[in-house]
């Protein structure tokens, strides 16, 4: 597998490099293979032999190993990157892409969103780090789709395998001026440190193990430096047993640390997305280098993920606070036998919906604007209390009328702090989020929150 996280990317671009090392012989290859390195942004992230061969020839490298990196450069997976080494195929699925023939000829298909753009000659061979036989294919053609997907301009993406150090580089610009990696992890450490709300500890970029440079910054980098802080900084003491007719699946008083295990992703820059992290911002793939102009909006979110709201313009927008979801994830994945796929896509459904929401104060009345849930994954139902209000779902209403799309007007006085706000599945073993929210006076100066899973 190849790791691109703690990228290094060299003068505002993005930089991958193939960078040639030790030669060696392998008895059982029919090619003279060369022992190479992928160098991405300035950090090895693979190691693996590719060799010199075919007619025309040129340098040829494991399938695999290539598709590893695309995944990352592009933000897909091995769902949306498939190749099928029988029927010699390999298609791709990539949002936001409209295709085009880029050449024809025989060989091995790629497929791009359904379209095939290309043939390219495949050679198998044993792979001497494996000693399994694996399909190499020409780096030119991989070049060019990447330059379909990415409509990089000339001279971004080259290969030079001239040289005694075979070098192949591709580059994608930011939009506006590249954000370097320290300012960007000062500006969120400082977000961090300000944060008050379910924290265990304010761990230093030290202790959470981020070493920033000088280079510009990813999303991807920072989709993980705000997975390395929350692992090190947030966790909780369980209050009790959990438990299911009598059997116990944790012992009340044990340490829960925060982990992406129990979260609608174990992939960081998705959690980041699905919790709008780079909500308003250009940033549309992992690899996308953050512009001096999307920093500060990422600043700004990750103030709304990690306190549960912010203010723009005298409105307050609501969100799904982050917080360590294992007790939620005990009760539906290991008590109730719910899909580890149902159980993350109703997190990130829950979430979707809440960070849509809306309130203002006027004369005295709270004014909470609910999207609706028609589309919803899980088919969630609001429900809201406050003294003397309720809305929506509460084990009595009917579906249709929980399902939001529209604004409640709810009546403030001295003896009403604040009010709740649960969405709730009315899927089988799946359930949603429960957030308290209180406010200091009428001109809610400040909000505050607590959440729990519901």
């Amino acid at each position: 597998m190849i790791k691109c996280t703690g990228l290094s990317i060299v003068t505002g671009l993005l930089g991958i490099q193939i960078v040639s090392a030790t030669t060696a012989m392998a008895s059982t290859s029919s090619h003279k293979m060369q022992l190479s390195k992928i160098v991405l942004n300035g950090h090895t992230v693979s190691t693996q032999y590719k060799f010199v061969g075919g007619a025309p020839v040129t340098t040829y490298m494991p399938v695999y190993y290539v598709q590893q990196l695309i995944n990352k450069v592009l933000g897909t997976d091995t769902s949306t990157d498939v190749w099928n080494g029988t029927e010699h195929t390999w298609t791709l699925t990539v949002p936001r892409v409209t295709p085009s023939k880029i050449s024809s000829g025989s060989g091995s298909a790629i497929s791009v969103n359904g379209t095939v753009i290309e043939a390219a000659p495949t050679i198998v061979d044993v792979d001497p780090s494996s000693g399994q036989q694996t399909t190499f294919m020409p780096i030119w053609y991989v070049q060019q789709l990447l330059n379909q997907i990415l409509n990089l301009s000339p001279g971004t993406d080259t290969w030079n395998g001239g040289t005694s150090t075979p070098t192949w580089m591709l580059t994608t610009t930011a939009t506006g001026s590249s954000e370097s990696q320290s300012s960007m992890a000062n500006a969120m450490w400082k977000v961090f440190n300000s944060t008050s709300y379910d924290i265990h500890t304010h761990s230093t970029m030290e202790q959470a193990g981020v070493t920033p440079t000088n280079a510009p910054v990813t999303a991807e980098q920072v989709a993980d430096w705000v997975k390395d802080w929350a692992v090190k900084s947030k966790g909780y003491t369980l209050s009790g047993d959990i438990d299911d007719n009598g059997k116990i699946y944790a012992k009340g008083g044990t340490w829960i640390p925060f982990s992406l295990q129990y979260e609608s992703s174990t992939d960081p820059y998705t959690w980041a997305k699905e919790n709008d992290l780079f909500q308003g911002t250009n940033v549309s793939l992992p690899s996308s280098v953050i512009s001096s102009s999307d920093a500060s909006k990422i600043s700004s979110n990750l103030s709304w993920w990690l306190n549960g709201f912010k203010f723009v313009n005298g409105v307050v927008h609501l969100h799904v606070p982050m917080y360590g979801n294992y007790q939620q994830y005990v009760g539906e994945v290991e008590a109730e036998g719910t899909s580890i796929s149902d159980y993350r896509s109703a997190l990130a459904d829950g979430a979707n919906y809440i960070d849509k929401a809306t309130a203002t104060i006027t004369n005295g009345t709270l004014n909470l604007t609910l999207p609706s849930l028609t589309a919803s994954f899980s088919r969630s139902a609001w429900e809201v209390d406050a003294r003397g209000f309720s809305y929506g779902w509460n084990g009595a209403s009917t579906l249709s009328n929980s399902l939001g799309g529209v604004t409640l007007h709810i009546p403030l006085n001295n003896n009403v702090p604040g009010f709740t706000l649960n969405i709730k599945s009315t899927k089988a073993n799946l359930t949603g989020y429960a957030l308290g929210y209180t406010y200091t006076n009428t001109a809610m100066s400040w909000f505050a929150i607590d959440e729990a899973n519901d």
